[in-house]
């Protein structure tokens, strides 16, 4: 991969991606669909739960502290939407509906959290034990930068998490990831740029361009201007401008490269399957489902 400043990023500017490499389906294939899996057609809702499923197991790990509460809030989401299919009027794609669906139970349940337990609470110790990270067999599946790159996502404020992860992982657009927060696209940039930049210096170690000297005061921030270059917000003198810039500047180059691996690793965080435990219990919900139509 070359280190130019407008040099291709895999993902970074592409829509929504298909989930477990199938093919992603259009708003009128959705519509049948969805139709089809009203009707309790089996297949249809097995379809929906495979497109859904994943991407609100990884947005429910973002915001929970172990495994085993995001696979309950998983099935929450999940029975959520089964039962709402009937009231989905297709204003929005089934992600965004399955995003917007997640949040609100990561909130209900944030909500019982405080009700239940506050920093007080807590034994002598508990408040300042570090956050253990991954569990043992994430780590064994893993590789080193994905576990880092799991740790750096959980450490980001809840704002620019939704935003990272919605995405660059899950590679929803800017305005699809504004309709789910109820936010306008230059407040989900914002968000974007920042949290983006975050991950680049937590995960240089690990990364191609992250051992590369230290920038000039002269030189710009070349991190935020590839990150705004990618969501649409240049113009094309001032691409020009740093694309001159980082082919003559080594630590330039090394941010954008940098930038662009952690960006890559993203992407493919996003394609780990479901546990087995979890898949089994998401696969009951859909026999619940078939059963109550």
């Amino acid at each position: 991969m070359g280190k130019g400043f407008v040099a291709a990023v895999p993902g970074a500017k592409a829509g929504r991606k298909p989930a477990n490499g199938a093919a992603a389906l259009s708003r009128a294939e959705e519509t049948r669909l969805l139709k089809a899996a009203r009707t309790g057609d089996e297949k249809a809702l097995r379809e929906i739960v495979q497109m859904v499923s994943g991407p609100a197991y990884r947005f429910s790990m973002g915001f929970c502290r172990n495994t085993d509460d995001a696979e309950d809030l998983v099935q929450d989401v999940m029975a959520t939407l089964l039962r709402s299919l009937d009231s989905f009027r297709g204003e929005s794609s089934l992600s965004t509906w399955t995003y917007i669906v997640a949040k609100r139970a990561c909130g209900r349940r944030r909500q019982r959290a405080k009700r239940q337990m506050s920093i007080e609470d807590l034994g002598p110790n508990e408040a300042d034990r570090p956050d253990p990270g991954p569990g043992p067999s994430h780590r064994a599946e893993n590789s080193e930068l994905s576990a880092a790159l799991e740790a750096a996502i959980a450490s980001l404020p809840d704002a620019q998490k939704q935003v990272l992860v919605m995405r660059d992982v899950e590679g929803l657009s800017a305005a699809e990831v504004g309709k789910v927060l109820g936010l306008g696209e230059r407040a989900v940039k914002s968000r974007l740029h920042r949290a983006r930049l975050v991950l680049r210096e937590k995960l240089a170690p690990y990364v191609k361009g992250g051992d590369a000297p230290a920038p000039a005061e002269s030189c710009p921030d070349t991190a935020l201007m590839l990150s705004r270059y990618m969501e649409g917000e240049l113009n094309a003198t001032v691409c020009k401008r740093m694309e001159e810039h980082v082919s003559q500047c080594p630590s330039c180059g090394g941010t954008c490269e940098s930038l662009r691996q952690v960006l890559g690793a993203c992407r493919t965080h996003g394609d780990r399957p479901l546990p087995e435990d979890l898949r089994k219990a998401v696969r009951s919900a859909v026999k619940m489902a078939i059963a109550t139509r």
